[in-house]
């Protein structure tokens, strides 16, 4: 765990410390720095000393602190009660490019809600810059940054963890529109990364090329997914981008066919010669029927375009969607280039810790108990349905299973029309998320979650899709199923 750290003790214990001693000095703190990060970070404490700026400037600096779950570091972070100081060290550096990662640090570091001064000091030139407040660049002189850092008002019980919502920095191209398409959000170093691969990879000249993006519930891969097609639409080229979307079609969508895009469900792909489009996008790839697929493959092969399939495995929601493997036949297109996002950054640690304990009964992980997750439990479908039309709809998006065309189930009796179903809600993602548990789930020999009733769709299938849709809050209603009320609550305790 990272520590906070007087930057003089830090670089005295380099210079005095044995190499094993300095190791496990820089191992209790917590830091990961380089040699060459610590003779910047040495330039720079010459230039406040320099000009007499005392100890306790030095002093309660975080040194390579990373934001939970996302991949975003700083170099030096120091927490304020009103204001927070962040100091970037560079060897060299152009202009554009200081400036360019002080806005992106002063983006993450916004949300706190504090007054955010963000400096680079440039060791080779022994420069300071300063971010203004109209995101342009200013050099400056040292005793500005020495001047905050000596007023500086510390709160030594503050833990910066606690301060980070990791959701706030998934912009969803659905649920937050109009955030996306004013491009107010940054991918992950991740992210970052899988895009520029791939964007290079498209280039001419035209040919059938197809890439796979894989990523579990949380990695943003519907983020990375629409952010390349927003890249291609911004450079202007004659063909727009093609997105097909593996289910039906959502607001967010819509909001963007409204602001030009071209996307279309899945069902009415056929109405698109996709010779007309140099890259054609499939989201939720995995829901896509085999015959179908084999169709696509051979029409990009002879339209020479590029083809971008984003999908994962776990989200199917009908047992013939898991026996297709449509993901698995994706991954033997020959040839295709697979990409794969690790990194969660959606899902609260809380939620996914409870997700996969409850999906399996004989799983035990650490949890966090942080009053994320409700439980409640009513013994009548009649009582768990008044409970949940009374729940506040600014507060919880109500997630019901897709009942079936053909005939009334089980579920129905406590499920409201108006709430979206687990086919609706594909690729989305909400603040809080309450699900239900009726009597017929229960745990098989393995301790998989498993459905006694009688469905159209798979109600496990279903319930995983709807709860990994909450971003903070989960209330779980759990309706006359003691074994399952027991497994959350001793989840949690």
């Amino acid at each position: 765990m990272l520590k906070r750290i007087n930057i003089k003790s830090l670089l005295q214990a380099k210079d005095s410390l044995q190499e094993e001693g300095f190791k496990g000095f820089l191992n209790h703190y917590g830091i990961d720095i380089k040699g060459a990060e610590i003779e910047d970070l040495r330039s720079l404490a010459k230039a406040l000393g320099d000009i007499g700026c005392s100890i306790g400037a030095f002093d309660r600096f975080y040194v390579g602190y990373k934001i939970p779950q996302i991949s975003k570091e700083f170099d030096l972070l120091r927490f304020g009660r009103k204001c927070i100081v962040n100091i970037e060290l560079k060897s060299n550096c152009s202009e554009e490019k200081i400036r360019k990662q002080l806005i992106r640090n002063k983006y993450y570091l916004s949300f706190i809600g504090r007054k955010v001064y963000a400096f680079t000091f440039v060791s080779e030139l022994q420069e300071l810059y300063f971010l203004r407040d109209d995101e342009q660049l200013e050099k400056t002189k040292v005793d500005h940054l020495a001047e905050l850092l000596t007023t500086q008002e510390i709160d030594d019980t503050e833990a910066p963890d606690a301060l980070f919502n990791p959701s706030d920095y998934l912009v969803s191209p659905f649920n937050s529109t109009g955030k996306f398409l004013a491009g107010e959000y940054f991918l992950t170093n991740q992210q970052e990364d899988v895009k520029n691969q791939i964007i290079d990879s498209l280039n001419p000249p035209k040919a059938a090329k197809f890439i796979s993006i894989i990523g579990s519930a949380g990695t943003g891969k519907t983020l990375l997914t629409y952010d390349i097609a927003r890249h291609f639409i911004l450079i202007g080229g004659e063909r727009k981008p093609l997105i097909i979307h593996c289910g039906q079609l959502n607001g967010g969508h819509i909001e963007l066919i409204k602001n030009g895009w071209a996307i279309t469900a899945i069902k009415n792909y056929g109405n698109h010669d996709l010779a007309n489009y140099d890259l054609v996008i499939f989201d939720e790839a995995q829901r896509i029927y085999p015959k179908q697929l084999d169709t696509i493959i051979e029409k990009v092969r002879l339209a020479k375009c590029c083809c971008i399939f984003s999908h994962d495995k776990l989200q199917t929601l009908a047992n013939w969607e898991e026996k297709s493997d449509v993901s698995g036949k994706i991954g033997s297109i020959n040839p295709i280039t697979p990409y794969k996002l690790s990194e969660k950054i959606r899902t609260n640690k809380e939620i996914a810790a409870f997700i996969k304990m409850l999906f399996n009964s004989k799983k035990s992980l650490p949890i966090s108990t942080n009053g994320n997750i409700e439980i409640n439990y009513f013994n009548t479908s009649e009582d768990a349905k008044s409970y949940i039309d009374a729940l506040d709809e600014s507060k919880w998006e109500i997630l019901r299973f897709t009942p079936s065309q053909y005939k009334k189930e089980h579920h129905e009796k406590y499920s409201e029309e108006s709430n979206r179903t687990s086919h609706q809600v594909i690729g989305q993602e909400f603040d809080g998320v309450a699900v239900t548990i009726d009597k017929f789930f229960s745990y098989a020999d393995n301790g998989d979650l498993i459905y006694t009733g009688s469905a159209y769709y798979d109600p496990p299938k279903m319930l995983f899709q709807n709860i990994t849709r909450s971003r903070k809050k989960l209330n779980v209603i759990i309706i006359g199923n003691e074994e399952l009320l027991n497994r959350c609550i001793a989840i949690l305790q």
